[in-house]
């Protein structure tokens, strides 16, 4: 019963930030609203048991994105024109309701009487209670190259924006 209220709670905060995301006119609360977002998908991710995935989230999503986005609104001019509506609103209400559509469909149509503890082999129980020894096990096995690769692109996507900030300022 707690776990439920608990899932509710949490799920009602991440549809209503999403929303105001999407309804905010000031895009430095749409990104506030955005963060808050991301840290509602950390609660909903820690009450699946997976908690390697919150702690990604926690760290990549509402750490490192949301900094670099409110960072990029604060060196951004004009900022307190706010959030002018778009001459697509049409076309992007139009493919929302087909994405809607379609999901709301495939909710309908999944059978949701499945036993989906009889359909899991032994190996995906197995890996899925040792994600993390398993996750960090590959990473420095199976995909250290890239993995190395990608640290050297996030470095030097780092180095290109503090350039690009030291240039501004001179």
């Amino acid at each position: 019963m707690i776990p439920n209220i608990i899932f509710y709670i949490t799920a009602s905060i991440t549809i209503i930030s999403a929303f105001m995301v999407i309804m905010s006119r000031d895009i430095f609360r749409a990104a506030l609203f955005l963060a808050s977002t991301f840290l509602g998908v950390v609660g909903l991710f820690i009450l699946l048991f997976a908690e390697f995935l919150a702690a990604v989230q926690l760290i990549i999503y509402v750490g490192a994105i949301s900094v670099v986005i409110l960072f990029a609104i604060m060196f951004t001019k004009d900022v307190e024109l706010g959030n002018p509506f778009s001459k697509f609103k049409f076309i992007g209400l139009f493919a929302g309701l087909i994405v809607l559509a379609i999901l709301m469909s495939s909710i309908v149509s999944f059978d949701w009487n499945t036993n989906f503890e009889s359909a899991k082999p032994e190996i995906l129980i197995e890996a899925y209670k040792n994600s993390i020894y398993f996750i960090g096990k590959t990473l420095v096995s199976t995909l250290v190259v890239p993995f190395i690769v990608s640290s050297f692109v996030l470095l030097a996507a780092v180095l290109g924006a503090i350039s690009l900030v030291k240039e501004g300022n001179e």
